[in-house]
């Protein structure tokens, strides 16, 4: 009865979702929950493409959550004695040099403490000569560090990109192969993709509002973009594989690919004092993310976001994971950007609680 009462409860929900959709704020929207590991809601609506209905086939542009996928790469070869947080990046990396960055250690690329800038200041111009991946992250190489590492927090991309080339010098292999055969097989999720393959480009969301769009540089496209396999951003899933990799991080997982220790460091604050903004794991965003999209997540809570239009959080609290998946990019409004998410995050929080 209760879970009959919650999935009722959820109607709301998805009624404001489509509501979105109807106003023109998104075009397509997807929302999984589930309560005890057990499926309570998979809703679609919208267009994920022009003409193509938002479903469960849909490959979603997972954008910044794709560093969930990357720090759960480099955690497991941490568990395989490969690394460890503590690695100094030159030990890897000798060209990884000066200003201070012979102090980064991986944890501080894991943690977005290591000083490294966000993105290339010239990233969309980048783009649109559709670069290779090792121009597109040479500025982690030699753009003045923000800070000394571990001092402050900023949040980077760079770093996840740089963690990703220490990830493929320990190993010896390609960081998609990584990826693919650390995480996404053992997992399950025959749905999700790092690359995208050129054969699975006609079940892609078009994501409006991305860097270069209208180019063949698109940052979240097929042709390009998709196809670099950008540690930071190159992720791309389907709704129900979004929502049984979270739960990998859950008492709930389909399969074990993490030791229980290793979950534990990266669902806990790892940067200290330094998380007045917002605390941050391995990878994960907690309570509440640096978005603020969380309103109601206790402080267990843990998760993260991604500017493509997706969230994803764990709530132990309530033995809750949702996962929402859009496609209007950040750049198109900040602050209805935030809105939407905040909005679906409170609403399944106060639905199912």
């Amino acid at each position: 009865m209760e879970q009959v009462q919650r999935a009722q409860a959820l109607e709301a929900v998805t009624e404001r979702i489509a509501g979105f959709i109807a106003r023109g704020e998104v075009t397509g929207a997807g929302l999984a929950v589930a309560i005890g590991g057990r499926l309570l809601l998979e809703w679609y609506g919208g267009e994920a493409a022009p003409d193509v209905p938002a479903g469960p086939e849909t490959l979603w542009p997972l954008a910044s959550i794709t560093k969930l996928y990357t720090a759960a790469t480099v955690m497991a070869l941490v568990e395989r004695g490969e690394l460890t947080l503590g690695t100094p990046v030159r030990a890897l990396l000798p060209e990884f040099d000066g200003d201070g960055r012979e102090a980064v250690t991986v944890r501080h690329l894991l943690t977005h403490t290591s000083g490294l800038i966000y993105e290339p200041e010239d990233m969309e111009s980048l783009l649109r000569q559709q670069l290779p991946l090792d121009e597109l992250v040479e500025a982690a190489f030699s753009a003045p560090l923000q800070f000394q590492p571990g001092t402050q927090v900023a949040y980077s991309d760079l770093g996840y990109a740089v963690a990703g080339l220490v990830a493929e010098e320990a190993a010896g292999r390609p960081f998609p192969a990584l990826v693919r055969d650390l995480v996404l097989e053992p997992a399950g999720v025959h749905d999700t993709y790092f690359p995208l393959p050129p054969d699975e480009a006609g079940r892609l969301a078009q994501v409006t509002g991305a860097l270069a769009e209208g180019t063949p540089g698109h940052m979240y496209g097929a042709g390009y973009g998709l196809r670099l396999a950008h540690p930071a951003w190159g992720v791309v899933a389907s709704l129900p594989d979004l929502l049984r990799f979270v739960l990998l991080f859950t008492p709930h997982a389909s399969a074990r690919i993490l030791s229980r220790a290793t979950i534990r460091v990266m669902t806990s604050n790892q940067i200290g004092s330094l998380a007045e903004g917002g605390a941050f794991g391995i990878g994960f965003e907690l309570a509440g993310g640096h978005f603020g999209e969380g309103d109601l997540l206790s402080p267990a809570s843990f998760g993260h976001s991604g500017a493509t239009g997706c969230t994803v959080w764990v709530e132990p609290e309530a033995d809750l994971v949702l996962a929402y998946v859009s496609n209007r990019h950040l750049t198109t409004g900040r602050e209805a950007f935030i809105r939407r998410l905040a909005t679906v995050v409170n609403m399944v929080l106060a639905a199912v609680t």
